[in-house]
């Protein structure tokens, strides 16, 4: 499973950190789901700067050659998952 680290500024700028496979290699975490557990509770953000690339654009991410296009699918997943998340925790 791919998932995106990401941080947001005080002035509401978003940043990339980095792009995790979260998959072991001996398989017993295939849908990262033990990986997001862990980055949820070990960063001091509870895991508000942390999303799951969903399948769908994942296979979007992978056929994209294209730089703008595959920013603004990165984009678009970070600011669906912090709106969420903002919305749950107000």
């Amino acid at each position: 499973m791919l998932f995106i680290e990401y941080d947001v500024t005080p002035s509401g700028e978003v940043e990339l950190v980095a792009l995790i496979n979260a998959v072991e290699e001996d398989g017993r975490d295939p849908d990262g789901s033990a990986w997001l557990e862990w980055r949820s509770t070990e960063f001091e953000d509870s895991g508000m700067g942390c999303v799951a690339v969903p399948h769908d654009d994942l296979a979007l991410k992978e056929e994209t050659e294209d730089p703008a296009q595959l920013r603004a699918i990165v984009e678009r997943i970070i600011l669906t998952d912090r709106a969420a998340k903002e919305e749950v925790s107000s």
